[in-house]
């Protein structure tokens, strides 16, 4: 069975350790991120490596900065 692509992203982004984020699928190869992190350069990060993940085309951020 072939992974599907928010799977995939999932899958990249725990690797980074980040096991509270989820990621969802949008319309047509668009991602989008949602839970929580603690700075700025994390939720960077993570918008950084779905973009990169081949087959997206787009991704929404719906991710939280812990203060």
């Amino acid at each position: 069975m072939k992974e599907q692509l928010h799977q995939k992203v999932e899958r990249i982004v725990h690797r980074f350790g980040f096991a509270n984020v989820c990621v969802s699928n949008g319309k047509a190869r668009q991602i989008t991120l949602s839970g929580n992190v603690d700075d700025i350069n994390d939720r960077a990060l993570l918008v950084a490596v779905a973009r990169t993940t081949p087959g997206v085309q787009e991704v929404h951020s719906e991710i939280t900065v812990n203060k």
